[in-house]
């Protein structure tokens, strides 16, 4: 079956199909994932056939925009961490100048201070401790959990901020007509 004989079913399907290549059905699909998956699932994510999905996961793989893995039974893929990161980063200088940057770095700093003052501790990891050795509520477990996600949510995007703030005038710098 090729990709334009696939069955679609959920709203919006159709259009999806109509308006959208297989290939960047697959990229969109894979670029979203948050867990390996399968040539499989992702072609029934991206209503294409499975064949179709394997040759676009190859090229993506080969383009270093995903990574394959062989761990179990199946070739799994998932987003290339080094693509990830480096494709938050452009977004993060595309929207924030070098002052905008810091600013952003200044808050995201701040917040990390609040958390270990309020809770008296140096990071998310002893806020999941907490949450689950019996010593809090279970209100209170849940606010640990949730607060010890949202700092490592926070540290992440204050390393993507160092990173663009690091980087900022190569990645900004345009060269010289020749």
């Amino acid at each position: 079956m090729d990709e334009d004989s696939r069955p679609t079913g959920a709203p919006g399907d159709a259009t999806w199909k109509k308006h959208t290549s297989g290939f960047d059905r697959v990229q969109s699909v894979a670029l979203t994932l948050t867990e390996p998956r399968t040539a499989g699932w992702i072609a029934d994510e991206a209503l294409v056939a499975e064949n179709t999905a394997r040759r676009h996961l190859q090229r993506l793989v080969d383009l270093n925009i995903l990574t394959a893995a062989t761990d179990s039974d199946a070739v799994t893929y998932y987003p290339d961490p080094v693509y990830v990161r480096t494709r938050e980063v452009r977004a993060l200088i595309g929207e924030y100048d070098q002052d905008g940057l810091t600013a952003l770095a200044a808050d995201l700093k701040a917040d990390i201070e609040t958390w270990r003052e309020e809770y008296d501790t140096a990071g998310p990891e002893t806020l999941r401790q907490q949450a689950v050795d019996g010593t809090v509520s279970a209100n209170e477990a849940r606010e640990r959990r949730q607060i010890a996600s949202d700092w490592e949510h926070t540290r992440y995007r204050l390393s993507l901020i160092e990173d663009a703030l690091d980087r900022y005038g190569e990645f900004t710098s345009r060269p010289a007509p020749a």
